[in-house]
């Protein structure tokens, strides 16, 4: 199965880098620095499990340079989800499918529009990974596992065999029956997570504090509320059940969204807690920690100015 990688930052470096390392035919769609970097050193893992270096790596910045393949994994960040969906049309033939591993909803309609939905799965990854610097992709201790499935629900004969093709050693990937109630699951947790961004400090620094556990607590019930309102059987109490667990993860833990924050660079807090408050509205639904968050985090979702 020949596979790209639209988007070779955090996860999909990662993702791509390992695959890359077991043997798969990968290409990798980057820019910039970052891929003038893969280029001239390969791309570099550094991971608990392991490094490895891909090199030399396929990489490049134009899709047409790959043709037509049998898997696109869309890694991209959130609000880049219609620019890079745009450029998919030179690697996309009759029978490829689009994997997106990203946070929030919005983008399945976005793709679908641009590319068609039969195209599309639905995936989420519960994986942590970052740019360390150019060329480098820095895999973070803890779960290590790709969700995904048909959106309509359940498995199919090509969820079997994108599994047999991402099958490789550093992450798990599982088809999951319903992976857009798994998707609104890790939504949940997202909201709940982004008041680390609001205040502004990672685990160790704020969670000793009741009033920021129930912030946490009331943004991850909202999003569960808009979910079930929505048709998805998330367990109300789900809430208390991520406060409880957000306890017992690393002390030096950090949210995506509050180290792009700390960086500088643009948030994806429209497809985390916006989501959640524009579906609120739709439906009747008070957020009113989500929309707390959302309009904290607001002024610098174009990035530091």
């Amino acid at each position: 199965m020949k596979i790209a990688i639209m988007g070779a930052g955090g996860e999909g470096g990662y993702l791509g880098g390992r695959l890359a390392q077991a043997g798969r035919d990968v290409a990798f769609i980057a820019r910039g620095e970052h891929l003038a970097a893969m280029r001239r050193r390969g791309l570099r893992v550094r991971s608990p499990l392991g490094d490895c270096v891909i090199q030399p790596a396929l990489a490049t910045d134009r899709p047409a340079d790959v043709g037509p393949v049998d898997l696109i994994l869309f890694c991209v960040k959130a609000y880049d989800a219609a620019s890079a969906g745009a450029m998919l049309h030179p690697m996309i033939g009759p029978q490829t499918a689009i994997l997106p591993v990203q946070n929030g909803l919005e983008h399945l309609q976005t793709l679908a529009e641009l590319v068609g939905a039969e195209h599309l799965l639905g995936g989420v990854s519960a994986l942590g990974a970052i740019i360390a610097e150019s060329g480098v992709i820095q895999h973070l201790a803890g779960s290590n596992t790709i969700f995904f499935g048909e959106i309509a629900g359940g498995s199919s004969p090509r969820c079997e065999a994108i599994r047999e093709a991402l099958t490789a050693p550093g992450f798990e990937v599982i088809i999951h029956p319903n992976i857009m109630e798994r998707m609104w699951l890790k939504l949940a947790t997202y909201c709940g997570a982004s008041v680390c961004c609001a205040a502004r400090g990672d685990r160790a620094a704020i969670w000793d504090y009741p009033e920021i556990q129930q912030v946490c607590r009331q943004a991850a019930a909202e999003a569960v509320a808009v979910a079930r309102a929505r048709g998805f059987d998330l367990s109300p109490a789900y809430p208390d059940e991520l406060v409880a667990a957000i306890s017992g993860w690393a002390p030096e833990y950090k949210p995506s969204m509050l180290v792009a924050l700390e960086r500088g660079q643009r948030l994806e807090v429209e497809a985390i807690n916006g989501v959640v408050c524009r579906a609120g509205r739709e439906l009747g639904i008070p957020t009113p920690a989500n929309d707390f968050i959302y309009a904290c985090l607001k002024p610098w979702a174009a990035g530091r100015r």
